[in-house]
C-alpha cells in the first residue's frame, strides 16, 4: 500500500490533549491500515515535553521532529517533514470522530487523479457534506474566512513541492500556502462533521482581534490585487467576518470569558479593512451570538 495521508500536527506542550487526539486516531480508528498514513509531530517547545508521547504509543508511524521555529510557523515546519501523497494540517486538540479517518482516505483515493484543492470545515457551513466548486472564485466564497482555520487546511504534497520560496504572514503561513493554490482544476470543501474539538479553558496567547482585523483581512486583500478572487468575494469574507466572527471573539472574551485573547488597538485596527461604523455595530451584534451558537447546534444536530 502507498502512504496516502500526512496527518501533519504542530504542538507546543498541551501533552494531554495531545495525547487524546492520537488516542482518537489510533484506537479509535484502529481499522484503517498503519501502511496509509502517517502521523507527524512538529515540536517547537524547547523542554520537548510531548516527546515522551512517542514512546507511549509505539506506533512505526508515528513521527516526531523537534524545531526551533516561533509561534505557528510550525504550521509550516510541520508539512516539510511529511512524505504522504496527501498532507493535512491537525491541531493538536482536535479529536477525529470514530470512522472520521476511513471517510478521508477514501475520499482522498477518489480525487486522487484530479488532485482538487480541498478543505475541511466540519459542518461549519451547514452543509454537512462534501461540494465540489469548479472555480477558486465560487470556492472562497463559500469558504469564506473559514479559509483561515488551520484544522481544515491540506495539500497535495506535489503541489507543497512546486511553491517554493514564498513570504509566509506569522501568524497563517498556511493561509498563506493555501491562497497560492488558485489555479487549480477543480475545489472541493468537505463539510462532513469530522472532528471534535477538546475546548481549553481560558484559550489565549496572542492578539487574536489584530489577526482578524489586520493579518489575515490583509491576506485576502493580497489575493484580491492580485486577480484571484473579485471585489464581490472580498467584501463578502470581510463582512462574514464583520457579522459573524469578531461578534463571537468578543462574546467568548468578555462576556462568556471563556478565552483570554489580547485585544489591544482592536478598535483602530478596524479602521484599515472595515467601514467606520464597524466597531459600534460589532458590540451590537455580540447579543445574537448565543442565538447563533444554538441554531448550529441544532442544525448540526439533526
Amino acid at each position: 500500500m502507498s502512504l496516502i495521508l500526512s496527518i501533519c500536527i504542530p504542538c507546543y506542550g498541551r501533552v494531554e490533549y495531545v495525547r487524546k487526539t492520537l488516542n482518537s486516531i489510533f484506537k479509535d480508528n484502529n481499522n484503517v491500515p498503519l501502511e496509509e498514513y502517517e502521523v507527524i509531530i512538529s515540536d517547537n517547545d524547547p523542554q520537548k515535553a510531548i516527546e515522551p508521547l512517542i514512546r507511549e504509543f509505539q506506533k512505526p508511524n508515528l513521527k516526531y521532529f523537534h524545531t526551533r521555529c516561533e509561534g505557528f510557523m510550525n504550521s509550516y515546519h510541520v508539512l516539510t517533514y511529511a512524505s504522504g501523497e496527501f498532507l493535512k494540517l491537525h491541531n493538536s486538540q482536535t479529536i477525529l470522530k470514530k470512522g472520521s479517518l476511513q471517510k478521508m482516505i477514501q475520499e482522498i483515493k477518489s480525487v486522487h487523479d484530479k488532485k482538487p484543492l480541498m478543505f475541511y470545515t466540519n459542518g461549519l457551513l451547514g452543509k454537512l457534506k462534501s461540494i465540489p466548486f469548479d472555480s477558486f472564485e465560487s470556492f472562497m466564497y463559500s469558504l469564506s474566512y473559514w479559509s483561515s482555520w488551520s484544522n481544515g487546511f491540506c495539500i497535495w504534497k506535489e503541489e507543497f513541492e512546486k511553491i517554493g520560496a514564498i513570504e509566509l504572514n506569522k501568524l497563517f503561513p498556511h493561509t498563506s500556502i493555501f491562497l497560492t493554490q488558485y489555479n487549480s482544476k477543480s475545489f472541493i470543501i468537505n463539510d462532513q462533521i469530522l472532528f471534535d474539538v477538546q475546548r481549553i479553558p481560558k484559550r489565549g496567547g496572542h492578539n487574536k482581534f489584530e489577526a482578524f482585523t489586520i493579518e489575515y483581512p490583509s491576506l485576502i486583500e493580497t489575493c484580491y490585487k492580485q486577480k484571484h478572487i473579485s471585489f464581490k468575494c472580498k467584501q463578502h469574507i470581510l463582512k462574514d467576518i464583520m457579522y459573524t466572527f469578531l461578534p463571537s471573539l468578543l462574546f467568548n472574551k468578555y462576556i462568556a470569558k471563556i478565552e483570554t485573547f489580547d485585544s489591544t488597538g482592536f478598535k483602530q485596527n478596524l479602521k484599515r479593512y472595515f467601514p467606520h461604523y464597524a466597531y459600534t455595530l460589532i458590540w451590537c451584534l455580540v447579543i445574537t451570538v448565543p442565538f447563533k451558537l444554538f441554531y448550529r447546534k441544532i442544525k448540526t444536530s439533526l
